[in-house]
């Protein structure tokens, strides 16, 4: 958006006229000079010429009548940046005086510190190129009111250095219009479809086909009349034609009878000159608001032995009724003291009893109004209200039927869980960073900046083991009028962090005094320490308190991805130097193997419990949506990452020869039997049949019988995998003769390619791998099948072709 699309028609006629023909060629507002020169020395200088007096003067009502604050920037012959005038707007735009000493300093900082340096770029770059200047910048006011402004100048070259004259405009709002409609748009998938200016059909996404049995090419070119006629004379074509016309945005729901469904539906207007239509089948909500509806109707009728509070009431006697949940909610003794008080004082505003009252009377009654209550001692609480009118059985009596439901506990458990929520995205946006450090000496830097963006505690310091010593590496103390010196200590000393980073889990010493070392803690009272594995620890405090146990969660999971990155930094190390020790790679990678599911495991379980108990907190709390869909999605990718650890110990013992087996009798096909049993939900949640087959009687083998379960279970899992939904997936065992049996596993998935059959048994190996990979999995399985049946003295043979199916055939010796 350019600085005209910010004022309205009639300022951008002027500044076309005026820019063009009364100030010499320059562009926009820059061009007109009355920026940064007091009205009263304009007129002066024009004083010569009547016309251009005339002309300055309609500058000037001009300038009084555009938005925003004009000003100059000046820069010297040596580089020295100042503001040379700032208009008397500035005051009111940005809370700041137009005093131009030292304004631009403030100005900038006032600039939130993540913009900051993208701002100062931009007028460095606009100041060494003597070119116009525009950006789009948040300024935090001195109230702490944040907005959002485009600043844009022209450059003016002088004899001594260039004037930039400018403008600041607030475009706060479309900022927030624009987040607003972005997040509309992210949470509605259902369906979309968009028209054109002529109603014709321009986009219908496979949701949309779906909910209209169309195909979108059977669609596209048509108008919205021709295929939804009988659209026509309701009310979806009254609210299609009106943000037609207005360019405003609509929401409503509506039911669709030819669908026998209702709808959620967010129009908004395209930049075309068309629409984008969202719908969202919201039948079964509107059918469980229907149900709760007649239920809450059943309810009513039962008054005592509900906690609601009940009342009857007329409007000659008042309070005619009143259950011993009303009596005891409003803080009465009996039914007759509470009839005696006077209504108006069991409303924390009397005002909105009046409101309430005439909302009733235009509605019919209230449905679950949130209302701010009084008791008799004068403390509130705060209850939904839902009231209706209902007839007496002889006509001549009409009663108000309500109910109150005390909901203070609630909306404090809501404030709460919004709080962790706030918490719970901020850490996982902000961890983005952390987990893409290439370097050990950024990690403590990265998690400062975590600790500062979603806590905040006073005291922030982060140290890593460097031998026998915990050394400081980024501390961060606000607010504190006095905190230790950070140095280097002995691992041996009392600190919380050591204390830490040898329990393995957050630590948290309530008063600094009963650490036993000779540091001066200052004013910090409360400390908490979380392990960074074995590789350091982060220390947060507070002078006076105590730490929130989601806070300490939360934190022991940024220690958790610390831990995480700092153990692939250490683990890469590692490679690099086995690389060049090529005698020894053998050995190095399987001690790289086995270290890294040592030191990820004892992070990566903390992570899981954490995540597990952070689950049931969100459950019992009745909390559902993102923050336990996310909570989730932290543990089933824990439980991922510790079966790929599994795999990979695994395939280290395999490698090096620690694994042994055990020759006692296993039968086959029961092994078979219980791994199909354990897999077959899986492979139900997919859509995948899976099957089992071979003769009746088991088929037994001199062979362990924990390989042969791993060997049946890594092939049924991949193959389950790699097969698409109404697929089938078919285990048989069976004696191939008196000293083989076979084992047969065949599916009708994806199948492998020719070239990269040859590869599928090698560790880490999958047919598509990268980033963009369509099947995730750490590509073990198939390697450690290989390796364990090498071991029993058998073999395996892979038969696929690709878009029909695979078979793996593992013969085993009797």
């Amino acid at each position: 958006m350019n600085l005209f699309h910010a004022l309205d028609p009639t300022h951008v006629t002027y500044l076309l006229v005026f820019g063009a023909g009364a100030v010499g060629g320059l562009l926009g507002l820059m061009a007109f000079g009355f920026v940064g020169r007091p009205a009263e020395t304009r007129r002066r200088e024009a004083a010569s010429d009547g016309r251009q007096a005339a002309r300055d003067a309609r500058l000037e009502a001009l300038t009084e009548t555009m938005p925003g604050v004009p000003y100059e920037f000046r820069v010297g012959p040596d580089g020295e940046q100042s503001i040379a005038f700032i208009g008397d707007g500035a005051t009111e735009l940005l809370g700041l005086a137009p005093e131009p000493d030292g304004f631009y300093e403030r100005f900038v900082e006032h600039i939130p510190e993540s913009h900051r340096g993208e701002f100062l770029r931009s007028v460095e770059e606009a100041v060494t190129t003597r070119s116009r200047w525009r950006q789009e910048v948040p300024f935090d006011r001195p109230d702490g009111e944040r907005i959002w402004l485009l600043g844009s100048a022209e450059p003016d070259l002088q004899e001594k250095g260039v004037l930039f004259r400018g403008l600041l405009l607030n475009i706060t709002e479309r900022i927030d219009e624009e987040r607003r409609r972005e997040q509309v748009i992210r949470r509605v998938t259902d369906a979309i479809v968009e028209v054109d200016a002529e109603w014709c059909f321009t986009l219908v996404n496979d949701q949309a086909e779906a909910l209209y049995g169309m195909k979108e090419e059977h669609l596209l070119g048509r108008t919205l009349w021709d295929v939804f006629p009988r659209t026509k004379g309701t009310r979806f074509e009254e609210e299609y034609r009106r943000v037609m016309r207005s360019r405003e945005p609509v929401r409503f729901e509506e039911h669709f009878e030819r669908m026998g469904a209702w709808f959620d539906i967010q129009i908004y207007p395209n930049p075309d000159g068309g629409l984008a239509f969202y719908f969202d089948d919201v039948t079964e909500r509107k059918e469980r608001e229907e149900q709760l509806r007649e239920r809450e109707e059943l309810l009513r009728s039962i008054t005592e032995n509900v906690s609601e509070g009940i009342y009857r009431s007329t409007s000659e006697e008042g309070i005619v009724y009143a259950n011993s949940a009303f009596v005891e909610m409003f803080g009465y003794e009996s039914r007759d003291e509470l009839r005696a008080a006077d209504p108006s004082t069991f409303y924390a505003d009397p005002a909105e009893r009046e409101a309430l009252y005439r909302q009733e009377d235009e509605q019919g009654g209230l449905d679950r109004v949130e209302v701010q209550f009084q008791q008799n001692a004068g403390s509130t609480f705060t209850g939904l209200l839902s009231t209706q009118q209902v007839d007496a059985p002889d006509g001549n009596q009409v009663y108000n039927d309500g109910a109150v439901t005390e909901i203070t506990q609630r909306k404090r458990q809501e404030q709460m869980l919004k709080s962790r929520r706030r918490k719970i995205e901020a850490l996982y946006r902000a961890t983005s960073g952390l987990l893409s450090v290439e370097n050990r000496d950024a990690v403590p830097g990265r998690i400062a900046e975590v600790l500062q963006e979603v806590f905040g505690f006073p005291l922030r310091h982060i140290g890593l083991v460097e031998g026998e010593m915990l050394v400081p590496k980024k501390t961060v103390g606000e607010d504190l009028s006095r905190m230790p010196e950070p140095k280097a200590q002995p691992l041996s000393e009392d600190l919380v962090a050591t204390r830490a980073i040898q329990a393995g889990e957050a630590v948290v010493v309530e008063s600094t005094g009963g650490l036993e070392n000779d540091l001066d803690y200052g004013t910090l009272s409360t400390l908490a320490g979380i392990p960074i594995g074995g590789h350091g620890a982060v220390v947060v405090g507070k002078e006076a308190g105590t730490f929130d146990a989601l806070d300490l969660r939360l934190l022991e999971v940024l220690g958790g991805y610390g831990t995480l990155v700092l153990g692939r930094l250490e683990r890469e190390e590692r490679l690099v130097q086995a690389r060049e020790e090529a005698e020894e790679a053998a050995q190095l990678k399987s001690a790289m193997l086995a270290n890294m599911s040592h030191e990820v495991r004892t992070p990566l379980m903390s992570m899981i419990g954490s995540a597990d108990l952070l689950r049931e907190d969100l459950e019992e709390a009745g909390l559902e949506g993102e923050p336990a869909d996310m909570a989730e999605q932290i543990f089933r990718s824990g439980q991922r990452l510790r079966e790929t650890l599994d795999s990979v110990l695994e395939l280290s013992r395999l490698e090096s020869g620690a694994y042994t087996l055990d020759d006692d009798s296993a039968y086959l096909g029961v092994i078979v039997r219980e791994v199909a049993q354990e897999l077959h939900l899986r492979a139900h949640e997919k859509g995948v049949r899976l099957e089992v087959g071979g003769p009746g009687a088991s088929v037994e083998a001199g062979l362990d019988e924990t390989a042969v379960r791993r060997i049946v279970r890594n092939l049924v899992e991949n193959a389950i995998k790699f097969t698409p939904e109404g697929g089938k997936v078919q285990v048989r065992v069976e004696p191939e003769d008196e000293e083989t049996a076979l084992l047969a596993v065949e599916d009708t998935g994806v199948g492998i390619a020719e070239e990269a059959r040859e590869d599928i048994f090698d560790a880490f190996k999958q047919e598509s791998e990268g980033l963009d990979r369509e099947y995730e999995g750490s590509g073990l399985g198939l390697s450690i099948v290989d390796r364990l049946t090498t071991m029993l003295g058998g073999t395996i043979e892979v038969e696929s072709e690709k878009g029909t199916g695979t078979r793996f055939a593992v013969r085993l010796p009797r």
